[in-house]
């Protein structure tokens, strides 16, 4: 139940664990600073044992519990028995992320950001360049289409990206997905693409410069990048993640909502929603579905603007919530209760409010879900499932929901 970070930053709804550190806590010697140098084995070891104890201490799975799972704690112990020297940040990263996976929760994790601070525009400018999806069949492929404005190259959404710096993308992604992390394979490979370009920085050094090997038609081509190089996308990611709708024929349509991370433009992301049941209102559609399929989450907020179209009377998506405490939200918020204990709570005042009924939906409504349908997506889908405004389709998710407001 955090502010968190946007998808852009690194992923939406996570409790992030920043610089080898724990959700919320960062860690005594990998700390946000610049690197200096060797970090000690000993001063490593505590580190580890740091972010160990605030996870067992915050994270509301283990209320109560003095051990994490028994694969968690072997993946701890594992990555402390193989510090046996002192380690620069670069060197202990790839240690310490192994544990990501056994967490086995995509709103838990160690970033890869090697600095323990979330990267600014410089850093990520010296990163891979390009946003790529990871294909149904293994394969990386481009997110979007781009364009050199110097020489006219451009490269096409869906290309496939064959090698990065002379290695496979069949031998990087097996590596990187070591240290993704999420409840399901499915979904540590969809996060891995997601943050790929930290994931190479992280473990494999790579940075300022690239030789990328793409498929094509007319057969592989080489790219050499070189950090400065002007390539600029040709539709933009806010505007590749609107909502939209498609015409089915037949008095149906089709609401698709790619992302609810919508906390740095939330303004634009209402306008879109607006806009689409404005025009589904003047087709005079009978039957919608709204596809959530692939949205990893973000704000629950954008969740209850679609909510507010087809409601009629005040609902809450969380009659009630639990929140464990610590230090931090006690001194941020002021909640009453020691750090370590459970807060459990009614969201009665939190009630969407449903529009003027001359805007509303009132036809039938499906929403469409997959494996991929992630945090405050899976909040929306149950939300509409038991407040009887829809029925659910397509394959279950594979993960838990998480209020996050914005």
């Amino acid at each position: 139940m955090t502010a968190g970070l946007s998808r852009r930053q690194i992923l939406a709804g996570a409790i992030v664990v920043a610089a080898a550190g724990a959700p919320g806590v960062g860690l005594t010697h990998m700390a946000p600073s610049p690197p200096t140098g060797p970090v000690p084995a000993g001063a490593l070891k505590d580190d580890l044992a740091l972010w160990r104890r605030a996870v067992l201490e915050r994270h509301p799975r283990y209320f109560g519990q003095a051990r994490l799972e028994a694969s968690v704690e072997a993946a701890f112990g594992t990555a402390a028995a193989s510090i046996d020297r002192a380690l620069t940040r670069a060197e202990a990263f790839p240690v310490f992320g192994r544990v990501n996976p056994t967490f086995r929760d995509a709103h838990t994790l160690l970033l890869p950001w090697l600095s323990g601070a979330a990267p600014g525009d410089a850093e990520r400018a010296s990163q891979f360049p390009f946003g790529a999806d990871i294909a149904p069949d293994g394969r990386l492929r481009l997110r979007g289409s781009w364009h050199h404005a110097a020489t006219g190259a451009a490269l096409a959404r869906g290309t496939e990206i064959l090698a990065i710096n002379g290695m496979p993308t069949s031998a990087i992604l097996p590596r990187l997905l070591a240290y993704s992390h999420g409840e399901t394979p499915k979904l540590q490979m969809h996060m891995l693409s997601v943050m790929l370009p930290g994931w190479l920085d992280a473990v494999l050094g790579w940075r300022d410069r690239f030789a990328i090997d793409f498929g094509g038609a007319a057969g592989p081509t080489t790219l050499q990048w070189i950090k400065g190089a002007r390539w600029t996308p040709v539709e933009s990611s806010q505007a590749a993640e609107a909502p939209h709708v498609v015409w089915l024929g037949g008095g149906a349509a089709l609401l698709r909502v790619p992302t609810f991370d919508v906390d740095e433009d939330p303004a634009t992301f209402d306008r879109a929603i607006d806009q689409a049941f404005a025009a589904i209102r003047a087709r005079q559609v009978s039957r919608l579905i709204i596809d959530v399929r692939g949205n990893t989450g973000g704000q629950s907020d954008a969740g209850a603007r679609i909510i507010q179209y087809v409601l009629n009377r005040p609902a809450a998506q969380v009659s009630r919530a639990r929140e464990r405490l610590n230090d931090d939200n006690n001194r941020l918020r002021r909640y009453p209760g020691r750090a370590g204990s459970m807060r459990e709570f009614t969201l009665d005042d939190e009630r969407i409010q449903p529009v003027a009924a001359a805007a509303r939906f009132t036809g039938q409504v499906a929403v469409l879900i997959d494996e991929l349908t992630y945090s405050a997506s899976i909040l929306f889908a149950t939300t509409m499932q038991d407040l009887g405004l829809a029925i659910l389709v397509g394959r279950p998710t594979g993960g838990f929901p998480t209020r996050r407001a914005i």
